[in-house]
């Protein structure tokens, strides 16, 4: 699914008016529908749960001058048709209001017009108590400099009330394309967004992970030819472009239809790592896995994974000689690797030998942020895949969430490379300029040996016959979908990397069809 920057929403509306055709005010009417709509359906999980009948049920309307606010006025208007109780509250941030907010102001109707509430500097801000619920269409995705003024005056009320808050398009003072200058403007916290056909860039931003509530994406019909024939330079991957990626395993396969992979890893008070890595790579698809590992790791590797082979490294504690990777279709290199002398210098002859894309990891990662000139000697189309601290070591501090998704999508063209950013939201970069986020996954997933799993499952895909790009991503995704499976059954608290591993199967289940 792509994410569309503030101008390409603007250019799918204009164009959208132009070819459907439509008139500006009538697009406006439907989406301000789509958003009643789902008030309307969703009213008793809104409101606090100690209001149960609706003649106690108040809606406070609080609206911009521009378009956002017209957008809240027709929901008010749309309130009031059924009977609720609705104020409406204005906040002036300019005396003249774009023309569709004054049609709609008009369209309020004598008697509601005289009830709304002016508001222009502090002491005109109602009381916005904890029993209402706020609809904010003050900004929406309009805004372009942080709140301030009055403005911020409101934001600061709304979140102090205590009420559930809807935000209409995007929470009041957040910057829908992100913002790495201003993380602190005053934004509101809003529970649930109600945005317009396709998420926003701000979604995905960790500055913004305390106003971004539940989001909704409401198809409110943009014109299909603009959505179809404009690219994006972010994009969210879905279900349906996992079912798209999954490769059908045909009938007459064999185990050397899907290829061989090397996991090379583990070390002295980290074998785990290794068989984690390792029995997810068996369960994500690939024909045959072999460990690489020490000699004093034989014995809990072969016990624990016997469908697994193991080519022991001479040395019993640490990887200090690259074996002959002819057989090998995919190489995963970092799970419990260590970052021994002898270590490092084995992984830069790996580096310097490999002809296929490597997948690495932890300890691999961190010997490549002490040795950066090495990033030349990658193979073309390699993933790295770091947690953030990771990759503050490899590109050093970053001003904000949004200024390291362009340092990340820079360091991926330069390099020819993929990097899978680890996280709430991950996101992949790819040497085109892309950034792919993924929303599968959960916090529960903050535990030791995940990102072990994650290795394994995308080494695995890559072995088989997926492509870097293809298998990265739909690696981030189903290893994030396990975490979920694994959750259902489980607890945040309780869950831990080898439940990942167990759930493989159930997540590629979920991909859209069966064998």
């Amino acid at each position: 699914m792509k994410i569309f920057s503030t101008e390409q929403i603007r250019e799918a509306d204009a164009y959208t008016i132009k070819h459907e055709p439509i008139k500006s005010i009538d697009l406006m009417e439907r989406a301000a529908a789509k958003c009643f709509d789902f008030i309307y359906d969703n009213i008793p999980n809104i409101f606090p749960s100690h209001i149960t009948e609706e003649r106690n049920r108040t809606f406070r309307v609080v609206c911009g001058t521009g378009n956002n606010g017209g957008d809240g006025l027709v929901i008010a208007r749309m309130l009031m048709k059924f009977g609720y109780h609705v104020e409406v509250v204005v906040v002036r941030i300019s005396e003249k209001g774009s023309e569709d907010f004054n049609t709609n102001f008009q369209r309020l109707g004598a008697a509601a017009r005289k009830q709304v509430i002016d508001v222009k500097k502090a002491s005109d801000i109602p009381d916005f108590g904890p029993d209402s619920v706020i609809i904010d269409a003050v900004f929406g995705s309009g805004l372009n400099r942080p709140a301030e003024g009055v403005a911020a005056d409101v934001i600061d009320a709304i979140n102090r009330s205590g009420a559930p808050v809807v935000a209409v398009d995007l929470p009041s003072g957040v910057f829908a394309d992100g913002s790495p200058d201003s993380p602190k403007a005053p934004a509101v916290r809003a529970d649930h967004v109600l945005t317009f056909q396709l998420p926003k860039l701000a979604f995905f931003l960790a500055e913004y992970d305390d106003c971004i509530g539940e989001v909704h994406i409401l198809d409110i019909g943009l014109h299909p030819e603009y959505m179809e024939k404009t690219d994006a330079e972010f994009h969210l991957f879905t279900e349906r472009d996992a079912a798209a990626v999954r490769k059908r395993r045909r009938r007459f396969s064999h185990k050397g239809t899907f290829g061989h992979a090397l996991i090379i890893g583990g070390s002295p008070g980290k074998w785990g790592a290794a068989v984690l890595a390792a029995e997810s790579c068996l369960r994500s698809g690939a024909g045959l896995v072999t460990v690489r590992i020490p000699g004093g790791g034989a014995q809990p590797v072969g016990i624990r994974l016997p469908e697994a082979m193991t080519a022991l490294d001479p040395d019993p504690e640490f990887f200090t000689e690259v074996p002959d990777l002819t057989p090998y279709s995919a190489v995963g290199i970092g799970p419990g690797l260590g970052t021994d002398e002898k270590t490092v210098r084995a992984f830069k002859l790996l580096l310097q030998q490999c002809k296929v894309p490597l997948v690495i990891d932890a300890d691999a990662l961190n010997i490549l942020a002490e040795h950066k000139t090495w990033l030349a000697f990658l193979p073309k189309g390699s993933i790295l895949t770091p947690h953030p601290g990771e990759f503050s070591r490899l590109i050093g501090e970053k001003a904000s969430h949004r200024d390291g998704l362009e340092r990340q999508r820079e360091l991926s063209a330069k390099r020819g490379v993929n990097i899978l950013l680890k996280g709430a939201y991950s996101s992949l970069s790819t040497p085109d300029g892309k950034i792919i986020f993924n929303r599968t996954g959960n916090p529960g997933m903050a535990t030791g040996g995940t990102g072990d799993v994650l290795t394994g499952v995308i080494t695995g895909l890559l072995a088989s016959g997926y492509g870097p790009v293809e298998a990265a991503a739909l690696g981030m995704f189903i290893h994030g979908k396990a975490g979920d499976e694994a959750l259902a059954c489980s607890s945040g608290e309780a869950l831990i990397a080898g439940d990942l591993t167990a759930f493989l199967g159930k997540a590629f289940q979920k991909t859209g069809y069966a064998f």
